[in-house]
């Protein structure tokens, strides 16, 4: 570990002064745990006078060019509008340096997608602004959802608004130039809500939405209001997302989000502090607030509850940063469908894993996959399964816009030794990418082979699952029977699960 973490910035505006006051917090607590100086390094803006400013308050050198700030530290922010996040983080990623990138990634879907693969492929330290990902009160309401006791998820009441940030204390100079900031409050501001929404409860399936432009100003909406529709664990559930820019200076930046469970009612009020309520079907109920809050989800916090810690503490330790660049491009491909919904009055828009295409695979394309997800670190690297190649084996697989299989599934006709007289199908190696587990891909894949089996005359289908997987299967109405054992192959211990069609 080294001995010193140089930092520079690029852009100082408001969000810029946000991350050096919080790095200023967070470094505290790091360099007299890990004995490490922190040491400001270069900052750039377009506006000197505002570098200016920033250095004298931060400890920063103003310098005369983005590369000189690259080449004068370790790890960069990027804090300038969002057009330029793709070029900066570029430049950074080819110098080797670690990049913090704030939200969103980028104006529209592809350059998100862009700066995604740039990121991944430099294999640099980064982490995006999504700074929620940490916050106590979201934190919490997630742990309240995955409580068994609360039943499903019925739906979502999400509400976000703020004062146009063009005028009082954030004053931006581009906001309202739509080269420079893609859109309005949907993606400049409630992209934060859309990650809250996939992180507390769960992938979004499809969108519809609406757009208003109270302000007129060409190409950046004010209200957003979208209907929601869940995918993966919440397949059933629905909610709704409403995103304000208004000219009330006296309202602060305020969220209210209410989740109705099947058993329990939750609202979170106050993006890192709460309180956060809740009331159960058996009349108790509860709030947190304060330090309590902190307290009680400290053991649920990724990494460091400090964002900026985290990402100074992942540098240091070469370890991945989080929330990464691919878990902000799920929250930009939902709001890419918003505006896509918005524009032809509200049509419903699928997105996610709804937006993978799905077809019938030959057996080398699923190969790949296979090995990276079901034989990553094992000895044993065989990927060719027996009936692979019978004339009735079917390999369904998700692709993406590039043509790339991200996620595979082999179905045979082949009896269940438990019930050897039903017409059935089995169902092996089930794999996802790692990069797109938890997004609903898995299941929609999984569905679309029971509706093949269906359309077969097939009455059953069977697998051995790995026991991590056994609440997926169970989500998608599997059953487990008999006792568990442990699969030769991979050594891990199993069960088979069964559906009836």
């Amino acid at each position: 570990m080294s001995t010193a973490l140089r930092i520079g910035f690029l852009g100082a505006g408001h969000i810029a002064t946000y991350h050096s006051k919080s790095l200023r917090h967070a470094t505290r607590d790091i360099e007299g745990e890990l004995g490490v100086d922190v040491v400001r390094a270069g900052v750039h803006d377009v506006d000197r006078s505002r570098a200016e400013a920033f250095a004298a308050a931060s400890g920063h050198t103003v310098m005369d060019s983005e590369i000189a700030v690259i080449d004068s530290c370790d790890a960069v922010y990027v804090c300038t509008w969002t057009s330029e996040h793709l070029r900066l983080a570029a430049l950074a990623a080819e110098r080797g340096r670690a990049v913090f990138c704030e939200k969103p990634l980028a104006p529209d879907l592809d350059s998100a997608r862009l700066l995604t693969d740039v990121l991944e492929t430099s294999a640099v330290i980064h982490q995006v602004g999504l700074v929620l990902r940490h916050s106590p009160a979201y934190l919490w309401a997630r742990d309240l959802v995955r409580d068994t006791r609360a039943g499903r998820v019925m739906t979502v009441v999400f509400r976000d608004d703020q004062f146009i940030p063009i005028q009082g204390h954030y004053g931006s100079t581009w906001r309202a130039d739509r080269d420079r900031a893609g859109s309005g409050t949907l993606i400049e501001h409630s992209i934060h809500d859309v990650d809250m929404l996939h992180a507390v409860i769960g992938p979004i399936g499809s969108v519809s939405a609406r757009q208003a432009h109270f302000h007129g100003i060409a190409g950046i909406e004010d209200v957003v209001t979208a209907a929601i529709s869940f995918d993966g664990a919440a397949p059933s559930a629905t909610g709704s997302l409403t995103s304000i820019w208004h000219d009330n200076l006296a309202r602060p930046s305020l969220r209210r989000v209410e989740i109705f469970c099947e058993k329990r009612y939750i609202a979170i009020e106050g993006d890192w502090f709460g309180p956060v309520t809740w009331t159960d079907s058996d009349g108790s109920s509860g709030s947190l607030q304060g330090d309590e809050l902190v307290a009680a989800t400290a053991a649920l916090v990724p990494g460091h509850a400090n964002p900026d810690g985290a990402f100074v503490r992942s540098v240091l330790a070469g370890t991945p940063a989080y929330p990464s660049a691919r878990v902000a491009l799920r929250a930009h491909e939902v709001v890419d469908a918003m505006y896509r919904s918005a524009a032809v009055g509200g049509d419903a828009v699928a997105v996610g894993a709804s937006s993978f295409t799905i077809r019938r695979a030959t057996v080398d394309e699923v190969r790949p996959l296979r090995l990276d997800v079901l034989r990553r670190g094992m000895a044993n690297q065989t990927v060719a399964f027996d009936g692979d190649d019978d004339p009735g084996t079917i390999h369904l697989a998700a692709f993406d816009h590039r043509g790339r299989c991200v996620a595979t599934s082999t179905w045979l006709a082949r009896a269940a030794a438990h019930r050897p007289d039903a017409t059935a199908w089995q169902l092996r190696g089930m794999a996802t990418d790692r990069t797109l587990q938890g997004t609903g891909l898995g299941g929609r894949l999984l569905r679309a082979g029971l509706d093949a089996a269906r359309e077969a005359g097939v009455r059953m289908v069977w697998a051995n699952a790995r026991d991590a997987a056994l609440d997926f299967y169970g989500a998608h109405g599997f059953t487990v029977v008999g006792d568990g054992f442990i699969e030769t192959v991979t050594q891990l211990p199993h069960h088979v699960v069964v559906i009836d069609l």
